[in-house]
């Protein structure tokens, strides 16, 4: 209960911090429903995740229980009149079981990796949306057992259809390690997120936006992919002047880890939009 009180007394303050202008394009709601979901779209918002994971294996009731909020700002950046910079970094804040060298599980609760997305996109596409850029993984993790405690970094690249009634794509990121503890296990690690929304009359949306496979190809055969299936529905309203996106999605993983690995996934996710800091292009003609 306190974890949740935490989460939207942070969402509640953050929303607060500025209003959007009602002169600004991002005040057709409907509009903004949709880049919400888009990521590579045009508006600056904060996604604020409350993640809650069932983990199986041999484990006691006890340490089932994974949780991880995630703060991940999106910061597009107009560089031309042509291209825009999406900035993307996630800072996680993890409560997980640690398996112990006797076997038992132990909890740990700090700052996990910090993890940075950078995508390069074309600043007004037709048809096809896609960005490419790099992705970093760093060693933030407070205490180590959260994280990886190796520098790490590879490429990222998104591609999506998104009109007025649906969006459906992906994004992938895969990092490999190459400077770090030597004595933690090396990282070469596929994230696929996949998506896909259905967008109702006011506002509302069904599908799923949450479900990412992962492949960690340094673990065991059994124990590399997690591949959840899930839905979720969606709501964008505002808060006075402010935009704001809720949505809550279950998940299962029909593909898991044979030793220990999530099962179930529960994700209350919202977008708050934010005032954008940079609006015209940095490089004019």
């Amino acid at each position: 209960m306190l974890r949740f009180a935490a989460f939207f007394a942070l969402v509640l303050g953050l929303t607060v911090a500025g209003p959007i202008r009602a002169d600004e394009p991002q005040t057709d709601i409907d509009e903004v429903a949709r880049q919400l979901n888009n990521p590579v779209g045009n508006v600056w918002n904060l996604v604020v995740q409350n993640n809650f994971s069932l983990n199986k294996g041999d484990i006691s009731d006890s340490q089932r229980g994974k949780w991880v909020t995630t703060l991940q700002p999106v910061m597009p950046v107009p560089l031309t009149e042509e291209w825009n910079w999406i900035n993307r970094p996630v800072i996680p804040i993890v409560d997980a079981p640690i398996p112990q060298l006797d076997g038992s599980f132990d909890r740990e609760t700090g700052l996990g990796d910090i993890a940075y997305m950078g995508l390069l996109t074309p600043a007004q596409p037709k048809g096809f949306l896609w960005g490419v850029g790099p992705t970093l993984l760093f060693p933030s993790a407070t205490p180590d057992e959260l994280g990886t405690e190796k520098w790490s970094a590879g490429p990222a690249a998104v591609g999506l259809l998104l009109n007025k009634k649906f969006m459906l794509g992906a994004l992938a990121q895969q990092w490999f390690s190459y400077a770090g503890d030597d004595d933690r296990d090396d990282v070469n690690l596929l994230n696929l997120q996949y998506f896909f929304w259905w967008f109702l009359p006011n506002q509302w949306q069904v599908g799923m936006g949450s479900p990412t496979i992962v492949a960690n190809f340094e673990a065991n055969g059994g124990d590399v992919w997690t591949v959840p299936v899930g839905l979720g529905v969606g709501k964008t309203f505002k808060i006075g002047q402010m935009p704001f996106q809720i949505s809550f999605e279950a998940s299962y993983a029909v593909v898991h880890p044979n030793t220990f690995g999530q099962r179930w996934n529960f994700r209350l996710q919202l977008k708050p939009v934010i005032p954008a800091l940079v609006k015209q292009p940095i490089f004019s003609r």
